[in-house]
C-alpha cells in the first residue's frame, strides 16, 4: 500500500509540472502575437501615411502642371519664389539653389494651397517648384533649316512636388515635366 501512494505523489508531481510548462508556453505565445500586432499595426500606419503624402504630392503636382499649362507662371528670372531657370540656378557643385531638395524649408517653393487641396489631412500644406529648362525640338516637329532651330524649339518646364504624411513621418517628392507643343 505504500508503494502505490508514492506512485500517485510522484504522478501528481509530473503533471502539475507539465501544466506549468504548457502554461509558460502558452503565456510566451499569446505575449509574442500581442507584441506582433503592435508592429503591423506600426507598418499600416506607416504605409498610410506614406500614400497620403504620394498622393498629396501628385495632386500638388497635377495643380501646377494644370496652372503651367494655362501660362499663369511665366516669371522665371528668379524674381518670383518657387521659379527657377535651371541654368542660371546652378552653383558650382551642380546643385539647384532654387530650392532645398532635401529639406524643402525656407521660402524658395510655392506653397500650395488651392482648393483641391486645402483640406488635406496631410501634416503640412505640399509645396512646388516649376524649372524652365532648355528648349528642345520634340520628335516630329519641323526643325527648320540645318542649324535654326529657333523657329520649332518648345518651352520645357520641369515640376516637383513634395509633401508630407498625415503626422509628418513620411514625406513623398514626385516630378513631371511640361513639354510645350511646335
Amino acid at each position: 500500500m505504500g508503494r502505490t501512494l508514492a506512485g500517485r505523489g510522484r504522478e501528481r508531481g509530473i503533471i502539475m509540472f507539465m501544466a506549468l510548462v504548457l502554461l509558460l508556453v502558452l503565456t510566451i505565445l499569446a505575449v509574442s502575437l500581442a507584441r506582433l500586432q503592435t508592429v503591423e499595426e506600426r507598418l499600416a500606419q506607416n504605409d498610410n501615411n506614406h500614400q497620403l503624402a504620394l498622393q498629396t504630392a501628385e495632386a500638388a503636382l497635377q495643380a501646377a502642371f494644370d496652372d503651367d499649362v494655362a501660362g499663369i507662371y511665366t516669371d522665371f528670372s528668379g524674381a518670383t519664389t518657387g521659379l527657377n531657370t535651371l541654368f542660371n540656378e546652378l552653383n558650382t557643385t551642380g546643385t539647384t539653389l532654387g530650392y532645398s531638395a532635401t529639406t524643402w524649408t525656407g521660402a524658395n517653393a510655392i506653397l500650395y494651397n488651392g482648393a483641391p487641396l486645402a483640406s488635406a489631412p496631410a501634416a503640412a500644406n505640399p509645396q512646388f517648384v516649376i524649372e524652365n529648362m532648355a528648349p528642345v525640338v520634340p520628335p516630329g516637329c519641323n526643325s527648320g533649316n540645318a542649324g535654326n532651330y529657333g523657329a520649332s524649339q518648345v518651352t520645357v518646364h520641369r515640376i516637383t512636388a513634395h509633401s508630407a504624411g498625415g503626422d509628418g513621418s513620411a514625406s513623398a517628392t514626385v516630378q513631371a515635366l511640361h513639354i510645350g507643343s511646335c
